[in-house]
């Protein structure tokens, strides 16, 4: 697997927090492990009141286990660069 900084992968208000992995033909944007809490909170929150359908990360929700910040955010940021 390899990792690398991909410029259209990048909140422009967040420093620091996805990354992409390209496995095959697919391409994810993941939270970097070094981002703050507070950094991916606000991130998150942007996402998911913008472009990003969040609907999977609520309760019950099919996304929601993990139920961390950092694998919420990565499936939030994903979602957005998605659309």
């Amino acid at each position: 697997m390899k990792l690398e900084n991909q410029a259209t992968c990048m909140f422009s208000t967040v420093e620091l927090v996805v990354l992409y992995c390209r496995i095959a033909t697919a391409t994810w944007c993941v939270v970097r492990s070094e981002a703050s809490r507070e950094v991916l909170q606000a991130a998150l929150d942007y996402a998911c009141g913008t472009r990003a359908d969040c609907g999977s990360l609520q309760l019950f929700g099919l996304c929601f286990l993990p139920n961390t910040i950092y694998a919420h955010a990565s499936y939030a940021f994903n979602r957005y660069y998605m659309r």
